[in-house]
Formats: C-alpha cells, sequence, structure tokens
C-alpha cells in the first residue's frame, strides 16, 4: 500500500519558530519587477512577539523533504478580533521603495545591477552579464527594482529572488526540463492556452551605433543606427522601440531578439494546481507527462507560484509559457549574428 505523502512546514519570524498552529500560509513567488510576498494568518491568541524588520524564512516540505523556500523580513502586522495578520517581503521590496538618481559609466548590466542592490543592502547571487554601458542614467522616473528589471531584460535575462534571499539574473534556458510532473500524480488540474502571434519583428534601436561601448564613438549620437540597413516597420505585425543606453548594434539586437522570444514564449501558456511542490520557483522547467491528447507537455517554464499550506491541505498554483525552441538561449545569438550581418 502507497503511503500518503504528509506536508508540512517550518516558520521563522524573529525568534520563533512555527511548525504548527498556522491557520494559513500563502507564499507568491514572481519575476522582477513584480514582488515576492509571504502572508501567514495566525489566531488571534497566538504568543507572537515579532515585530516589523524583523528577519523571517520559511521552509517547506510536499512530503519528501524539506526545502528553503523564502527569506524575508516583516514589513507588517495586523491584529484582529479573529486573527493575525502577519506580511513578509524580501529585497524587491527593499529596492522597489528606492527611486535612485545616479549615473554608471563604462559598466555592464551586471554592474549596474550589484551597484543598486548594495545601495540598499541586497544581496545579490548570480548575475549575467548583460550589455555593456558608455552610461546608464538610473533615474527616479524607475524604482531600483524597475532597473534591475529593464537592464537584464536587454540582456534576455529574468531577475529572480532565490530562497536564501538573494537577488539573481539567468538567461533561461528552457529547452529540457529541470522537473518533470504526472498528471494525474502531482498534478491535481491543467489549463493550456494557445494565442496567435501576429508580430514576427521586434526592434530596438540604440542611439550611437559603435562597435564597443568603450569606443569614443559610443558617445556620439548617429543619424543612422542601423548603418544603411534599417529593418522594416514599425507596422501592424513588428514593434520598434527606443533605448538610448544601448550604444552598440550588438546589445541592440540582443535586446530585439529577447523581446522576440517572450513573445513567442508567452503565446502559448497555462496553469496548473499540484498538492504541494516546493521545488517549483519562476524560472524552473517543466514537462507534463501522461497528458490526455491533444494537450502538449512541453518543456515549460514557471513564469510565478503561490504555495498554500492550511490545516486543510498543501497545494501550489503555477503560471508556465512555452519553453523548448521558443526559449533557446541561442535564438538570441542567431538573432543577433542575423541583425550585424545586416549591418556589415
Amino acid at each position: 500500500m502507497t503511503a500518503l505523502l504528509t506536508p508540512a512546514y517550518t516558520l521563522t519570524l524573529g525568534s520563533q519558530r512555527w511548525t504548527q498552529q498556522v491557520l494559513a500560509l500563502e507564499l507568491e513567488l514572481e519575476l522582477a519587477p513584480r514582488l515576492d510576498a509571504l502572508t501567514v494568518r495566525l489566531p488571534a491568541e497566538a504568543p507572537l512577539d515579532a515585530g516589523l524588520g524583523d528577519d523571517a524564512s520559511l521552509e517547506l516540505d510536499g512530503g519528501e523533504g524539506s526545502e528553503s523556500a523564502f527569506t524575508g523580513t516583516i514589513a507588517a502586522i495586523e491584529r484582529g478580533y479573529r486573527e493575525i495578520r502577519v506580511r513578509v517581503l524580501d529585497g524587491g521590496a527593499l529596492l522597489a521603495q528606492s527611486r535612485p538618481a545616479t549615473t554608471y559609466e563604462n559598466s555592464s548590466a551586471s554592474r549596474v545591477v550589484s551597484a543598486l542592490c548594495g545601495d540598499v543592502n541586497v544581496s545579490t547571487g548570480s548575475l549575467a552579464d548583460g550589455p555593456d554601458f558608455a552610461f546608464y542614467a538610473a533615474e527616479p522616473s524607475r524604482s531600483a527594482l524597475e532597473h534591475v528589471a529593464r537592464v537584464c531584460a536587454w540582456g534576455g535575462a529574468i531577475v529572480r529572488f532565490t530562497p536564501s534571499g538573494d537577488l539573481e539574473s539567468v538567461v533561461l534556458n528552457a529547452t529540457s526540463a529541470d522537473l518533470a510532473l504526472r498528471y494525474g500524480r502531482e498534478l491535481i488540474a491543467l489549463r493550456q492556452r494557445k494565442a496567435p502571434a501576429p508580430l514576427d519583428g521586434f526592434v530596438v534601436a540604440g542611439e550611437g551605433g559603435a562597435s564597443s561601448a568603450s569606443s569614443p564613438d559610443a558617445l556620439r549620437p548617429t543619424t543612422d543606427f542601423f548603418a544603411g540597413s534599417r529593418p522594416d516597420g514599425p507596422g501592424p505585425t513588428s514593434r520598434w522601440a527606443f533605448a538610448p543606453a544601448l550604444r552598440t548594434a550588438k546589445d541592440a539586437a540582443t535586446a530585439g531578439a529577447a523581446l522576440q522570444r517572450l513573445y513567442a514564449a508567452t503565446r502559448e501558456r497555462g496553469t496548473l494546481d499540484a498538492w504541494l511542490l516546493p521545488k517549483l520557483r519562476p524560472g524552473t522547467v517543466i514537462e507534463i507527462h501522461d497528458l490526455p491528447d491533444p494537450m502538449a507537455q512541453g518543456p515549460y517554464w514557471i513564469e510565478s507560484v503561490r504555495h498554500r499550506v492550511t490545516p486543510l491541505g498543501a497545494t501550489t498554483r503555477a503560471r508556465y509559457v512555452k519553453g523548448g525552441d521558443a526559449f533557446d538561449p541561442s535564438a538570441l545569438i542567431g538573432a543577433l549574428a542575423g541583425a550585424l550581418g545586416s549591418l556589415l
């Protein structure tokens, strides 16, 4: 006889550890510039003595071993007649609160991200290099978190927080799965949706048109960024964007390819409901087996996750988009080669 999996949690709020008594836990994990958040509901009589700004962490166990799921600080405590509600946020909240007014010269995207995080004491993990900037103006019309997501997106990278609370940027390779799920085993329900893809081109124009961001020409505006080989558009089937911070054809081509790659991936998307799966996080690449025809098994990559634990059970809901060839890092290189070839 197969043993039933028993979900469990370990919640730390300040110096207190909770493994039971919680009425509900809800952990929402997103890609930047959206925020991660943990909401905890405790009985009104619970002896909570943690305060605002105290450290908090959560470990989840779907029945196959405990895993670190979230690290942050307490951002709000609400007390009512029936319950106490605690809101915990990670370093994304600190970056979202910050409105920088700084110009970075001769820096890569990863160095800009590291500096913005350092200004508000947010720790970083692995950071993709991204484009090189002759200068980048982090002006206060955007939050620091929006600047981080922006400069990383130009290089085709997603931005997320690790379970230990470090910010990382990753050029995701979604051609092969990190995790195989089975319909009828881990998965309770599944929905898939395909949408038309009327757009066939994304173009990002920079301002300098130099061969290198370190070249003196990178600071010299050009009247013909595409050197006589202007792509078609904009129009009904193409989208153009202007990014003055991108001073080279190489970085502008990569930014356009990144938009194209993301657009193609999001034309096929879906949601899944499962028994608690702590391993699912934004950026996790999955395959789904034993699906009824004509549903596709993927690979897909996870866009957002919500883990929920109550005395009645523990579940995971996730949104996912198409992986495979639609989200292969070589698509960035191939589009870049084509763009540069047209300029030669």
